[in-house]
């Protein structure tokens, strides 16, 4: 159905743009800005305080018939790039490439799959609800009339007639099925042609004992089938039978024998896997209860310095650009995840500010008594890190200070800030208020230019420790201690003793106590 859009240009007029629903929005500014001598990449269309996204069809657009548009000028003036097109075909295959927004829908056809293209009688593309059916068709479409002017956008080519296209509908294309007899069909073919030859034969009697007592006067094709399916149980079971038992004869010997020497290999397997994983759990916990031995401690806090293994750096870097898209798993599970977040927030009763602020503080005590240690990492930027162990309830002005008594020049000004969003962090603010709990790593720069001299002094330097064992040393001091279990134990103990003792409670005697 075919729409009037009216359009108010900056000179006070007014122009009627004539739409379909196929028509984008970037083709009714053109128009407009074509009849008034305005140029469409310095404006935009406003529909009642809203600006329209000039990539999509007056289709999903919502916009009424006669509706009113006004041009406004762009922030930034509009550029146009390459469009990084995935044309889509029939067997799965998805190709892409980059084509300027000029480009016909027939070349980026030929350029991505020529082979596919030829072979095919009517070839069609299909984007969004637009289908561009026909050589001519494709020849006349340009990427740009399909509202493509920059980003990314999916294309598929299909084969599909001019003459069994409807207007306007939006057909579902599936990739063609291999041609396989169906099943249940040939169930059905073969329990009917059973049925007629039942009703045929029903005058004579039939070979089984069952069928004997059936009235064939009055035929129940429920009963008939029941009585089949009976029979060929019964047939099955037999024959089973017979070749269990021929199988079991000849057979019995050598499936004891295999059974002996799969036993005997299972137990090897077992008693050799389970003493290696004992010895790798064995060594590791040994070397967590001495770790304190293996490491240098170069001051206060249990300071200690390493430097950055290089093996992280060469694996962020080596990764594709791939490896940060997501999956539709991924895109499953947050989608789950966000509604499981609204179904809490929409099902947790109203509750007062004085009574969330209770909530929030005993939470935080929680905290506090599940981490009695801060693990706080400052890495400097030749890759030396400096690792130490405060308090939850230390200021980030404390750890300045530790990191002041190991500069080489601790009167040079300097800050300390946390990464991604680089944030400056307060001196005055808790390690546990700025959420540094139970670890932290931190980054260090100096405030004015550095001459190339080292950070830290020279005894740091000498007495570094390894990567691997600063590691196992941060994740004994930055683990969830017991003290919080003790005390929920304690005040169970305490409310059970509380609770006075009857005789219907306990069955112990007075005489007992």
């Amino acid at each position: 159905m075919a729409k009037d859009i009216i359009v108010l240009t900056p000179n006070g007029r007014r122009q009627i743009v004539h739409c379909t629903p196929d028509t984008i929005i970037l083709q009714v500014l053109e128009d407009a800005c074509m009849k008034q001598g305005f140029q469409p990449t310095d404006y935009d269309l406003k529909h009642h305080n809203h600006i329209l996204d000039l990539t999509t069809t007056i289709r999903f657009s919502n916009l009424p018939n006669k509706a009113t548009l006004e041009m406004v000028e762009t922030e930034r003036r509009r550029l146009e790039s390459n469009v990084t097109v995935g044309l889509l075909l029939e067997e799965g295959e998805r190709r892409t490439a980059d084509f300027p927004p000029n480009t016909s829908l027939y070349d980026l056809v030929t350029s991505l799959a020529p082979s596919e293209y030829s072979s095919l009688p009517h070839p069609t593309i299909l984007y969004m609800r637009q289908e561009v059916v026909g050589e001519t068709a494709l020849r006349n479409k340009t990427l740009r009339q399909l509202g493509l002017i920059s980003g990314r956008a999916v294309l598929r080519l299909l084969n599909k007639s001019e003459e069994g296209r409807q207007a306007n509908v939006s057909a579902v294309y599936r990739r063609p099925l291999s041609e396989k007899p169906d099943i249940k069909e040939q169930n059905i073919e073969a329990r009917t042609t059973n049925l007629h030859q039942f009703n045929d034969d029903s005058s004579e009697p039939g070979p089984s004992d069952i069928r004997k007592n059936v009235d064939y006067t009055k035929f129940d094709p429920i009963e008939h089938i029941k009585i089949v399916k009976k029979e060929a149980v019964l047939e099955k079971e037999k024959s089973t039978e017979e070749v269990q038992y021929e199988e079991s004869i000849n057979t019995k010997p050598a499936i004891e024998e295999t059974k002996m020497d799969i036993d005997h290999k299972n137990n090897d397997e077992n008693i050799t896997g389970t003493s290696n994983t004992s010895l790798i759990t064995q060594e590791n916990l040994e070397r967590c209860l001495k770790i304190e031995e293996e490491v240098t401690f170069i001051g206060t806090q249990k300071a200690i310095a390493f430097m950055q293994p290089d093996d992280t750096e060469d694996e962020l870097e080596d990764l594709p650009n791939d490896f940060y898209d997501l999956t539709i798993e991924e895109v499953r599970k947050l989608y789950h995840d966000l509604q499981q977040h609204r179904l809490e927030l929409e099902n947790t009763p109203l509750i007062t500010a004085n009574k969330r602020e209770e909530n929030i503080k005993q939470t935080s005590q929680q905290k506090l008594l599940m981490y009695k240690n801060a693990v706080v990492r400052v890495q400097f930027p030749d890759r030396m890190i400096l690792q130490g162990i405060f308090s939850p309830n230390d200021t980030i002005e404390d750890v300045i200070n530790f990191v002041k008594t190991y500069l080489q020049t601790p009167d040079k000004p300097f800050h300390i800030f946390t990464t991604p969003l680089k944030e400056v962090l307060d001196p005055t603010t808790t390690l546990f208020n700025a959420k540094f709990v139970p670890c932290v790593h931190m980054h260090f720069k100096w405030s004015d230019d550095n001459n190339g001299e080292p950070y830290l002094k020279a005894e740091v330097y000498l007495k570094k420790t390894t990567s691997d064992a600063a590691g196992i040393l941060a994740s004994k001091y930055r683990a969830p201690c017991r003290r919080k279990l003790e005390d929920s134990s304690d005040s169970s103990l305490k409310s059970l003793r509380d609770q006075p003792s009857t005789s219907k409670h306990s069955k112990v005697p007075k005489w007992f106590k």
